[in-house]
C-alpha cells in the first residue's frame, strides 16, 4: 500500500506540475449575480455532497441557500488548475473501458456511482480521488498514469443573472405570447415554486437529477420558468400554455450543479423527445459537457444557452461558447447591450435588462442579466420545432437569422442580432 500511495504522489506531482505549466488563462468566466459565492473546498468529509445535504436541514435546522437552493456550506468545492469550482475529491471518467477503471484502482481511486445516459450513448462512472491529494493533484494523476482515457473535472456551473432587483406590480405590459398549447420546451436550472400564481394553469413536468425527492423552489428557476410558460392576470410567459420538461440540476444540494447533472439532464430531456432547452447557467469547459451537448445536438435537439455576464472583455462562457449552442445576449429596451453581458461570438440578443418575472414567494420583480434573454430566444425555436430533427433545427436557425434585427454599431457583438419575444411584432429600424 505505502509502494502505491508513494507511486501515485509521484505521478501526481509530474503530472500537477505539466498540467500547472500547459494551462492557459482561466476558462471560469465571472459570472453576473454569483461571483464568490461562499461555500469552498470539502475536504476530510466522507459522506457525498448529496448525503451532505440531505442531512443538513434535519441536523441543523433552517440553513440559508443561494438563488439556486444549494446550501451554502463551506468545505464543498475545490479549484481546477484554472481556478474553476469543481466538486472537491471528485473526477468523472467518460465511457470509460474496463482498463481506465483498472488504472484508477491501482491509483486508490474509489468508484462512487455511475450513470447510463442511454439516450446520449454514454457512461458516467464517478471517481472518489485518494486521501491526501488536491482535486487537481489526483486528476493529474490519473490523466498521467493513462493518457487514454477520458477523464476531468466535476465543474460547477451557476445562474447567469442575479436575484430581481425590486419588486414590480402591474404596471408593465406583459409579453405578447402566442398560441402554445401545442408547444413543448425544456428547461435546466433549479426548482421551480409550483404554488405561484404564474403556473396555476401551467403544465409542468420536473425532474430532480441532483437528489431524491422534489427538491426546493428556487428564486432562478422559479424565474426562468415564468418567462418561458407562466401567465397571470398581468403577466404572460413568452410560450404561455405550453407544456415544460423541467430539470433541476441542484436539487437542493450543496455541490449541485455540476457537469454530471446537467449530462443527465440532457439524457432525461432527450428521452422525452424535447427538442429544445434552455440553460441560463454559465461556468467553465468540460469534456463530459462537451460530449452530452455535441450527442443532444446531434439527435436534432437545440441548446439555447445564456453567454454569461463576466463583461465586454470576457470571453464567453460554456456550454454558451460550444459549438452549435444557440448562445444569447442581453440588451435593454433600447436595444442597447447590457453593460456586462459577455460579448463575442453570440447567435442572438434578447431583451434581459429589467425583465419582469415571477419571484419566489409571490409577485412579480425585475431581474437583469443574459440568464434571463435566453428563454426569449429558446421559445421562439420552440414556436418553430416540435421534435428533435436536424434538417427542421437548421431551418429554424435560418428562419430566426433572417428576421433577427441588427444592432445599429455594435452587430459584431450580437451576432445575427436582437429576436423579439413570440408573437410581437419588432420596430424596423435599431438606434
Amino acid at each position: 500500500m505505502s509502494s502505491a500511495r508513494s507511486r501515485l504522489r509521484k505521478i501526481a506531482e509530474i503530472g500537477l506540475a505539466s498540467c500547472l505549466l500547459l494551462s492557459g488563462p482561466s476558462q471560469a468566466a465571472p459570472l453576473g449575480g454569483l461571483v464568490g459565492l461562499p461555500g469552498q473546498v470539502l475536504g476530510g468529509v466522507t459522506q457525498t455532497a448529496g448525503q451532505l445535504g440531505n442531512r443538513l436541514d434535519t441536523t441543523l435546522g433552517p440553513v440559508r441557500r443561494d438563488l439556486v437552493g444549494r446550501p451554502i456550506v463551506t468545505r464543498v468545492f475545490d479549484r481546477d488548475v484554472n481556478g474553476a469550482r469543481v466538486l472537491r475529491r471528485t473526477v468523472i471518467a467518460i465511457s470509460p473501458a474496463e482498463r481506465d477503471l483498472a488504472v484508477a484502482k491501482e491509483l486508490n481511486f474509489d468508484v462512487e456511482r455511475s450513470y447510463d445516459l442511454s439516450s446520449l450513448g454514454l457512461t458516467i462512472v464517478q471517481l472518489r480521488t485518494p486521501d491526501g491529494l488536491t482535486t487537481a493533484a489526483a486528476l493529474a494523476a490519473l490523466r498521467k498514469a493513462d493518457p487514454g482515457g477520458n477523464f476531468d473535472y466535476d465543474h460547477i456551473y451557476d445562474p447567469s443573472g442575479g436575484s430581481g432587483d425590486r419588486a414590480t406590480g402591474g404596471d408593465q405590459a406583459p409579453i405578447n405570447p402566442i398560441q402554445a398549447h401545442l408547444a413543448r420546451i425544456g428547461m435546466i436550472d433549479g426548482g421551480i415554486a409550483r404554488h405561484h400564481a404564474a403556473f396555476a394553469d401551467a403544465t409542468l413536468v420536473t425532474k430532480n437529477v441532483a437528489g431524491s425527492g422534489e427538491g426546493p423552489a428556487t428564486e432562478h428557476g422559479t424565474a426562468i420558468a415564468s418567462l418561458l410558460v407562466g401567465r397571470g392576470e398581468d403577466f404572460q410567459g413568452c410560450l404561455a400554455g405550453a407544456k415544460l420538461y423541467a430539470a433541476d440540476v441542484y436539487g437542493g444540494q450543496p455541490g449541485g450543479g455540476g457537469a454530471i447533472e446537467i449530462a443527465r439532464a440532457l439524457d432525461w430531456l432527450s428521452v422525452n423527445k424535447i427538442a429544445v432547452v434552455n440553460i441560463s447557467l454559465a461556468g467553465p469547459a468540460n469534456a463530459l459537457l462537451e460530449l452530452s451537448i455535441r450527442r443532444f445536438l446531434a439527435h436534432g435537439g437545440i441548446v439555447v444557452a445564456a453567454v454569461g455576464n463576466g463583461g465586454p472583455a470576457a470571453p464567453l462562457a460554456y456550454p454558451a461558447a460550444y459549438a452549435g449552442v444557440v448562445g444569447v445576449t442581453s440588451v435593454d429596451s433600447r436595444h442597447r447591450l447590457q453593460i456586462d453581458a459577455d460579448r463575442g461570438d453570440v447567435t442572438f440578443a434578447a431583451l434581459g435588462v429589467d425583465v419582469r418575472a415571477a419571484k419566489l414567494d409571490r409577485g412579480y420583480a425585475l431581474y437583469t442579466g443574459t440568464s434571463f434573454a435566453s428563454p426569449i430566444v429558446a421559445a421562439r425555436f420552440a414556436t418553430l420545432v416540435s421534435e428533435p430533427e436536424p434538417r427542421i433545427a437548421e431551418h429554424a436557425l435560418n428562419t430566426l437569422r433572417k428576421v433577427a434585427m441588427p444592432i445599429v454599431g455594435e452587430r459584431a457583438a450580437v451576432g445575427y442580432g436582437y429576436l423579439a419575444p413570440p408573437g410581437e411584432k419588432a420596430p424596423s429600424t435599431t438606434k
